[in-house]
């Protein structure tokens, strides 16, 4: 049995698809698979509860098996169980809302990330139009008072590269562990912050324990920088999907490939 762990965006739906969607080859390659008797597991920067609902409500005859979400923070069952999870420390979580409150005019959306709940705490310079790429999330413009006494997965935010360089360094001084992920635009920086274990290399290694998983049985897709810890790990067995903003990290993956369904099972 294979366990296939697959990217969302730009890998499962391929974002060279005109309609955003996941196109019939794709996802009658993941449906063979499955019928075939191996697994499929959505590995995303998505929450659970966005992810689910956006596949059930666009694709109700496609299941996955397991959902690996929040770029590894955490895993869940196809019914909703939560079976691993890495939440941000607290002193982590006092310091970024802090450095938000303090900078806040250069930092220009802020998106928050706790059990249940995921969405944009405030967003600069908002556009209707952007809830369906973001599958539903609207800033919500609460007092910051709402999400400090929560336990959080992830803070995600766009700002200046320089104000987030300030954030760096601020908690290395304070010796404060952390993961992140960015993803660079000119002068403005969109970031993932995760407790220091989490990527998607260490998350399914985590599976990889839970069901005694060999790892010449795991495969791992992706497109794009938060995909590279499965590529590290995996190597042997991980597929880069082609996509314009990953020409400079291709080489990161075995294989290279136009879309999901070009992997070869054996």
């Amino acid at each position: 049995m294979k366990w296939l762990f697959t990217d969302f965006d730009g890998t499962l739906r391929n974002s060279r698809d005109e309609k955003n969607l996941i196109t019939k080859n794709d996802m009658d390659f993941v449906k063979k698979m499955q019928k075939n008797g191996n697994k499929i597991i959505v590995s995303t920067g998505r929450p659970f509860e966005h992810i689910s609902e956006h596949l059930k409500e666009n694709y109700p005859d496609f299941i996955p098996d397991y959902y690996l979400t929040n770029a590894g923070a955490a895993i869940y069952d196809n019914k909703g169980n939560e079976l691993f999870a890495k939440y941000l420390p607290v002193d982590l979580t006092n310091k970024i809302i802090n450095f938000v409150e303090n900078n806040r005019s250069e930092i220009f959306s802020l998106v928050y990330s706790f059990k249940g709940e995921e969405n944009f705490f405030y967003h600069d310079h908002w556009e209707e139009e952007m809830s369906e790429t973001f599958m539903g999330m609207k800033p919500q413009n609460r007092p910051f008072n709402y999400i400090k006494d929560k336990e959080m997965i992830c803070f995600k935010m766009s700002c200046k590269t320089s104000t987030w360089n300030t954030l760096m360094k601020n908690l290395k001084n304070k010796k404060i562990s952390f993961s992140y992920v960015s993803n660079n635009l000119k002068e403005i920086t969109f970031n993932e912050i995760h407790n220091a274990e989490v990527s998607k290399g260490n998350a399914i290694k985590e599976m990889a324990k839970i069901f005694n998983i060999d790892k010449k049985d795991i495969i791992v897709a992706g497109d794009d920088n938060n995909d590279l810890s499965m590529f590290k790990e995996f190597f042997e067995n991980s597929y880069m999907v082609i996509q314009e903003h990953n020409v400079n990290i291709r080489d990161k993956a075995k294989y290279v490939i136009d879309k999901l369904s070009d992997i070869k099972i054996d």
